[in-house]
């Protein structure tokens, strides 16, 4: 995987992944555009420890997921500028006007979600199985499957709460 093109060609077929995952965990859209560089640069640091045990998604998937709670760690810290009540300005969608509006607030409400919550929901809403969720976290099945319960109740009731 040490091969340039390669890894340009890596980093280009998962930037979506990446930018979902920075949008649930970042409001701000500079902020969100750094982490989304700060993800693809760990990426290609990491690229030469992948050993195959996990599919590549999954793989770049825990790097990002493990530098977004990095960057909100460190925000939180530097700054208070995470205000949970702001909606998200802009998710790039060519879909109607209705179908956004309902990203906007699932993602809004993602980010009230406490970090672990929001990282199984997060990989979940990606299409990842619990297994895979499992690998990328570090967690056992059952520990997933916990979160993923406690944090979809959680994510109804601040859902019903609008």
């Amino acid at each position: 995987m040490s091969d340039k093109l390669d890894i340009a060609t890596l980093l280009k077929e998962h930037a979506p992944l990446m930018a979902r995952v920075a949008t649930t965990y970042e409001a701000d859209e500079s902020l969100r555009e750094d982490l989304i560089q700060d993800m693809s640069l760990a990426v290609w640091r990491a690229l030469e420890s992948f050993r195959g045990e996990a599919n590549i998604k999954t793989f770049i998937a825990r790097i990002a997921h493990n530098r977004a709670v990095d960057h909100v760690l460190k925000e939180t810290r530097r700054h208070d500028r995470h205000n949970l009540d702001e909606p998200l300005e802009s998710i790039s969608s060519s879909v109607t006007s209705n179908k956004q509006d309902i990203e906007i607030d699932l993602m809004t409400a993602l980010r009230k979600l406490a970090i672990g919550y929001r990282q199984v929901i997060a990989l979940q809403l990606e299409g990842f199985n619990q297994a895979e969720i499992g690998i990328a976290l570090g967690l056992t099945e059952a520990n997933v499957a916990q979160r993923a319960r406690r944090g979809r109740a959680q994510l109804e009731q601040i859902l019903n709460r609008r």
